[in-house]
């Protein structure tokens, strides 16, 4: 009988044609696939109510939790997402199941190792954990510009760009692809607004400075690549791709209406020394930041970088993602598909026979 593999989403039909191409691809690697839900758990029983893929098509059905799961729950505002992430949480620590990947802490936690570590700290832009606005007054005093962005959170959302224009203070924000401002007339206006916004979403805040990460056109850009485990769990480079948001947005994200485009396009229009000189520091973060990245926090599967390159060729590390999205390294290699529809599963069977080998005391 086949293991079964579970894919976990916070809301019923999130993946659907995801999780298929999976479904389609499992037996091949002696697994067949269960989708499911937190809320869907029972706590008691251990038993969960989902959708089985069988013959080509999805089967309700209620079954134990799988042993070995692959977690794609990503959490928003609402009450669903509210309830899900503690039973996630739990869920992670229950001895009898396995997740392909346990996640990354907060952003914050992410930075503060990455900024202690002696091969990647160079790539890390100034980052301030903000506990009082005094913080953001004396940088903005200082630097005219600054960047606001959620300790917690995923495509842009919550991320305010800040601007002095003279005594008076303009922010940039995004609602959905539309991008909006406001005006203050001075720090005070500015200083009562975010407090109250501060309250209302209950996030916590970190400051960096704006960086100058604008291509020849002056949009918005960053470099994001995906990697995942192999079939022997050794990471590999899945593909590169470049994000540009529009004319006057400071985020690149597609969900904030950037484009994608080829990676090795937009490298050619640089001399080659330069060339050289880009892919050798991407090769150094890309080599050391996973390993480093599991050795410090938890175990993972894949993870997706965003990363900058400013006009003075200084590449810097803006995001790291647990649960990254593969839509742009398929749009610029669609070659890539079945590598990435069968990765999770070839990285389960190595999880598996890992188990097995130390079940019958046989050394990795």
């Amino acid at each position: 009988m086949n293991e079964t593999f579970g894919y976990m989403t916070v809301h019923p039909e999130h993946e659907l044609s995801l999780s298929e191409e999976l479904g389609k691809r499992c037996s091949a690697y002696g697994l067949s696939l269960f989708r499911f839900c937190p809320l869907d758990i029972d706590p008691v029983s251990l038993q969960a109510k989902g959708k089985r893929y069988k013959n080509g098509g999805w089967e309700n059905t209620e079954e134990p939790i799988p042993f070995y799961i692959y977690d794609r729950c990503f959490y928003g505002k609402g009450s669903r997402s509210a309830k899900s992430r503690p039973i996630t949480e739990w869920l992670k620590k229950h001895p009898e199941r396995v997740f392909l990947g346990k996640g990354l802490p907060s952003k914050w936690e992410v930075h503060e190792f990455l900024s202690s570590h002696p091969s990647l700290s160079f790539y890390m832009p100034e980052t301030i954990k903000i506990t009082h606005f005094e913080q953001i007054s004396i940088f903005l005093l200082k630097e005219r510009a600054c960047l606001l962005k959620p300790a917690q959170g995923s495509q842009a959302r919550g991320i305010i760009a800040v601007r002095m224009k003279g005594r008076s203070i303009e922010i940039t924000y995004h609602a959905g692809k539309d991008r909006k401002t406001k005006s203050f007339a001075g720090m005070k206006d500015f200083e009562k607004w975010f407090n109250a916004y501060l309250k209302q979403s209950r996030l916590t805040y970190l400051l960096q400075p704006l960086l100058s990460l604008q291509n020849k056109n002056g949009y918005p850009f960053d470099i994001r690549t995906l990697l995942q485990k192999d079939e022997n769990g050794e990471w590999q480079v899945r593909g590169k791709g470049i994000r540009s948001g529009y004319q006057g947005s400071f985020v690149s994200n597609l969900g904030s209406g950037g484009e994608s485009s080829s990676f090795q396009e937009w490298i050619e229009t640089y001399p080659r020394k330069m060339q050289y000189l880009i892919n050798d520091e991407l090769d150094t973060i890309l080599r050391t930041l996973p390993e480093a990245m599991e050795e410090r926090f938890s175990s993972l599967f894949e993870l997706g970088l965003d990363i900058g390159f400013s006009k003075n060729g200084s590449l810097w590390i803006l995001d790291v993602n647990s649960k990254p999205g593969h839509k742009l390294i398929l749009k610029g290699a669609p070659e890539q598909a079945e590598t990435l529809h069968c990765a999770p599963l070839a990285y389960c069977k190595h999880l598996m026979q890992a188990k097995n080998a130390a079940k019958d005391g046989v050394p990795e």
